[in-house]
């Protein structure tokens, strides 16, 4: 198949101890034996929401909406006027588990806010209405291909001239008996794509295909906690498009044959 253009024009990054991209970005490589990675802030801003919008929205619609907020402004982009798309394994699990648990308890009614918050596109349309969004969203599941699919989700759209778009991946732990020894630390990132254009910084302008992962760029080293989440391709990807340099980036490491974006360089 052809391959899909675009430009990368905002980016947003979103961990606990890491509150934006800058802060991501100044890691250490290694940790020193016995030291861990940093955990404040343990929760996001998340200013886009109102307050009391906020106050009834989990984790994962606080992550999404602080970094779709980081990358709306990083490339100066409408928030109104831009469509969103948003990628998680699991989304709103743990609101889900808590409706599933009060139905286990004789005479309790379920929660109308928990139940609209349970859905897969919660932090959509929680963004869509505090910004004044009426562009459209999209909201997506693909297990560890989830990175993957969002990002041709986009590319899709862009090159049907849908103009901008951006992309939320977010993902927090699985609560128990789900987890199942299964352990990994929440984040969220995101990308504000446009159509291909020329720009002050081409190491933006990608190229997204499939076929056999081979000539990958090594990955930036992270935190195991981060590592271990089923949306990782996400943190290489933004790694690679914060250090401005070519590189082709693996988006299903999992898969000897999948999708990768090549950033610069003949993109």
């Amino acid at each position: 198949m052809s391959a899909l253009a675009f430009t990368v024009r905002g980016l947003g990054f979103w961990a606990p101890g890491y509150p934006d991209l800058a802060a991501w970005r100044a890691r250490p490589d290694t940790w020193p034996e016995g030291q861990a990675p940093p955990t404040e802030p343990a929760a996001p801003k998340a200013e886009l929401l109102p307050p009391m919008m906020r106050r009834r929205t989990s984790l994962l619609t606080r992550m999404a909406a602080e970094v779709a907020s980081q990358a709306l402004r990083d490339g100066g982009l409408d928030p109104a006027a831009a469509t969103l798309v948003y990628g998680s394994v699991y989304g709103e699990i743990r609101t889900t588990l808590d409706l599933l648990a009060a139905l286990l308890v004789a005479g309790e009614p379920l929660s109308p806010t928990k139940f609209h918050n349970s859905v897969h596109n919660t932090a959509a349309g929680y963004v869509s209405i505090a910004t004044g969004n009426r562009a459209g969203n999209a909201a997506l599941s693909a297990g560890r291909s989830t990175v993957a699919m969002g990002l041709v989700e986009c590319a899709a759209l862009v090159a049907a001239g849908e103009g901008d778009v951006v992309l939320v991946i977010a993902e927090e732990p699985l609560p128990e008996p789900l987890a199942a020894g299964r352990r990994w630390d929440p984040f969220a990132a995101a990308f504000a794509l446009s159509a291909p254009v020329s720009c002050d910084m081409p190491i933006r302008t990608c190229r997204l295909e499939h076929g056999p992962g081979d000539m990958l760029t090594e990955p930036r080293p992270v935190p195991a906690a981060l590592a271990a989440s089923p949306c990782a391709a996400a943190l290489a990807l933004i790694d690679a498009l914060a250090a401005g340099a070519p590189a082709r980036v693996a988006l299903e490491p999992h898969l000897a044959v999948g999708w990768q974006c090549t950033l610069g360089a003949g993109a």
